[in-house]
Parts: structure tokens; sequence; C-alpha cells
């Protein structure tokens, strides 16, 4: 069957059914089928009835029709989200269902990352996903950064001042990756060990820093795709405890007009990420992550020591904020 014929079938319907139930502008494709997707097949009448009973079904990402049986297959995926699995045969006819539930929109449609959503083109902006990592399951909502850099980033530490007072947040880092869902309350941040396990199952190649002080500077840096970055990127994931180079290992942000990414050399004393009294604990994402003695800091710690580019805690407002992402 042509895609002429299949018009002509959706043409046997009457307009106003046409219009509740079926958006016209879905196109099916002639000689494709979305392989190992397939969560459910029966038989129908006609391409139509199946066209209709997968809009019906937000689960129903796209469709598989099989010419010679009349079999429907509903895929749990799209040939964008899994571009690996449309093949060539021309006994099928795919297509895709405009009323599909976007990915990390619903819980049975959580994403594995912020990036897996950007590369299945089912963003809708800044905000909140359903995620779940490790597949099984168990999802949680996450915030995810969808414009900055192309978008992408997943929230893995999010603390903002709710007052000018510096004895904000205790220090009571999450455990477990999981803990990312509380990130709307101000006061979240996952220690090395959650960082390792969240790494192990979406293999991370990036982390974003971000503070600002509105008394003060904006440090706004990303580790590059480089192997320096690289190296970054395992520190703070507790995949090695020496501390890594600082130069070349990072690019500046849009906003950053901090003192700190231009001093790199003197990270550490001898352009270094991190604090040798820090590198093997873990709070190494939020307690000295970066720092020029006696000069310019990231420092989040229990003691009241809130600096973003400084070495004050003198100077807080409410709206303060540092924050970790990772893609």
């Amino acid at each position: 069957m042509d895609i002429f014929s299949f018009w002509f079938i959706l043409a046997s319907y009457s307009a106003k059914t046409l219009a509740q139930r079926c958006k016209l502008t879905q196109r099916s494709e002639h000689g494709l089928v979305l392989l190992n997707q397939v969560y459910k097949s029966f038989t129908v009448d006609r391409l139509a009835s199946c066209y209709i009973a997968c809009n019906s079904q937000p689960a129903c990402q796209s469709l598989n029709f099989r010419l010679s049986d009349k079999t429907c297959q509903f895929n749990k995926e799209t040939k964008i989200s899994h571009p690996a699995s449309l093949k060539q045969n021309a006994g099928f006819i795919y297509a895709e269902n405009p009323n599909r539930a976007l990915l990390g929109s619903v819980p049975f449609r959580a994403a594995n990352s912020c990036q897996h959503i950007i590369q299945s083109e089912d963003s809708t902006g800044n905000g909140e996903y359903w995620v779940d990592p490790q597949g099984n399951g168990n999802s949680f909502k996450a915030f995810c950064d969808m414009t900055t850099d192309g978008g992408g980033w997943m929230m893995v530490l999010n603390i903002v001042l709710a007052s000018s007072q510096s004895l904000w947040w205790n220090g009571a880092a999450e455990q477990t990756f999981q803990g990312m869902r509380n990130y709307g309350n101000g006061k979240m941040a996952i220690t090395k060990s959650a960082m390792s396990q969240l790494r192990a199952y979406i293999n991370f190649t990036q982390i974003r820093f971000h503070c600002n002080k509105e008394k003060g500077t904006t440090f706004h840096v990303s580790t590059t795709l480089n192997n320096k970055g690289a190296e970054v990127v395992r520190y703070f994931s507790g995949e090695r405890d020496e501390m890594p180079d600082s130069c070349d290992s990072f690019v500046r942000m849009d906003g950053d007009n901090s003192r700190l990414a231009q001093s790199c050399a003197t990270w550490a004393y001898d352009g270094k990420w991190g604090h040798v009294r820090h590198s093997v604990g873990e709070n190494r994402l939020y307690n000295y992550a970066a720092f020029v003695a006696l000069s310019y800091h990231w420092i989040i710690s229990t003691g009241g020591h809130w600096m973003c580019d400084d070495k004050t805690s003198d100077n807080l407002s409410t709206g303060d904020f540092w924050k970790v992402y990772v893609r």
C-alpha cells in the first residue's frame, strides 16, 4: 500500500471523526519499520484503524503496519529517539503518533538523562522532567537546563539562599543521585559517591559550574570535551583522587565575569581543581571545587562559608546561588 492509498482510506472517514480522533498532519512512510521497539501487536481491518488506535494512546510513540496480514504494532520509541532501529522493509508502513507523550513528560516515558531528551527532540524548554537513569522504572523529577550551550544539562547541585544569613544549609548532601529530585528546596547537593553512581548509568562527559552573588560577580564555566576536561569529570565523579589540571580543562560560559576563571594557573597554588585537604572527601563538588588562595573561591560549607569568586561571606543576598549541572 502506498501513501496515496493510505490517504484514500482516511478519506473514507467523515471529516468530523478525523478531526476528533486523528491529526491529518501525521505522515506515514512506506517501506520503513522500527525494529525491537514493539510493545503491543494486534491485527486490524485496515491501516486507518491502527493509526487511530495509536493516536489514542500517549504511550504509543509510533507504529509499524505490516501489509501482508494487517498487523498493527505499537512502538515505545520513534525513529528519532532510536534511529539505529529504523530499517527498510517494503512490507511495512511506519508512522509517528502526533499525540504521543513526549520523553520526560510522564513517568512511563522517563528519560535516561536531560541529554537524552534533547537527542530525542522532545525538549519543551528549561524545567522539570521525569528521568530514570537506571532504567528500572524508579523514575523521579529532575531539573533540566535545555537552553544553555545546546541544552541537555541535568542539575546535580542547587543551593539558593533564601535569606542573607549564612546558616541557610547544614551541609547534609544527598547520598544517592535520586536526591536530585529535591532541587526545588534550594538546599540540594549530591556527594562524590552519588556522582559516581550517576555517571555509571548515564556516562556524562561534562560538568558545568555556575554561581552568582548579587553583590559580587558570576563564575560560570563548563568542562571541555578533551582529555583535560575528561579528567575533571573523573575527579568530581570519584574515579580519581589526584587533583586534575585546571588550565585548558574548561571554557567560560555566558555571563561569566569572574576573576577565578581568568586565573587558572594559580588554582590550588599550582593550577589544579580541588583542594588537597578535600580531594578524598565526599564534598569535593561544593567545598573548594576551585580556588585561588586568599583571593577567589568556590566554597559552600557547613562552617558558614559562602564564597563565589571572592573570599568573604559578608556580602550575601537573598537569591545568591551555586549550581552544578552534568550532561
